[in-house]
């Protein structure tokens, strides 16, 4: 149930369960769950109440947060209260998520990644290095955003009329990419790098630009190592961490659909 355990505080209210690490100097704030075999590294904050906490400490009641078994979250990271994840989330170091978040199950958080509250995060999705996450974002299943790229909410900032993004299951939006507020990202779709996304993309589209536009279907693209082979859809190609790395995604997808 520990590391070294030095300068940890834990609320009487945690349920930890079975085989749980806490690192140095971490604190777990009231009604937090954290399933079995999770590590939390040195210097986190789990279950970090919101703002109304600090002007009203004696009626305040911190919402509930769980971490799913199996998880690991590295040193540094804050996560707010009121957020859920599955079962093996996977953390970089000094990742922050606020309030409200929801998340599946074998998601990743990388490094400085940071998550507004109110998102909602499906299964497997990667979330990489440097990654900002407004506020009222949906990101589907199976969906990779790669570093720097910002998921904007405000359509006419500062205003109170915040209306977050979507992407689709399978999508992937790459490096350095802007998602302005309300936009739909279809399912099975790739960004490409730089991009800002003013409109709606359609499903299996490649769109690139400011502001991007769809450039062709992505089952047209053929792969880099073999030029007579299309690459996309990418999980007929790529498995690994993916619950079909194993067997495919083709018997995969016959057994779990």
């Amino acid at each position: 149930m520990k590391f070294n355990n030095r300068n940890v505080y834990i609320d009487k209210s945690v349920v930890l369960g079975k085989n749980v690490k806490i690192g140095d100097n971490t604190v777990i704030y009231p009604n937090v769950v954290i399933g079995d075999n999770t590590v939390i590294s040195n210097d986190c904050v789990i279950g970090e109440p919101p703002s109304s906490y600090y002007r009203d400490f004696d009626h305040f009641v911190n919402p509930k947060t769980l971490i799913g078994a199996n998880s690991l979250i590295r040193s540094h990271c804050i996560i707010y209260a009121g957020s859920v994840f599955g079962d093996g989330l996977m953390t970089g170091h000094r990742a922050t998520v606020r309030e409200k978040s929801k998340f599946g199950k074998n998601c990743l958080i990388s490094t400085l990644v940071d998550v507004q509250g109110n998102c909602e995060v499906g299964d497997y999705s990667r979330l990489y290095s440097n990654v900002h996450i407004g506020e009222l974002t949906k990101l589907g299943n199976y969906v990779f955003i790669f570093p720097y790229t910002v998921f904007t909410n405000d359509p006419q900032p500062p205003s109170n009329s915040l209306v977050g993004a979507e992407v689709g299951d399978f999508s992937i939006v790459t490096v350095h990419c802007s998602v302005l507020p309300g936009v739909k990202i279809g399912s099975n779709c790739l960004i490409g790098a730089n991009s800002v996304v003013s409109r709606d993309i359609d499903d299996f589209s490649f769109a690139v630009g400011s502001p991007a536009k769809t450039n062709v279907d992505i089952r047209e693209i053929s792969s880099k190592d073999n030029l007579d082979e299309k690459y996309y859809p990418w999980p007929d190609n790529f498995g690994r961490g993916m619950p079909w790395e194993e067997m495919g995604f083709e018997k995969w997808k016959s057994e779990n659909v």
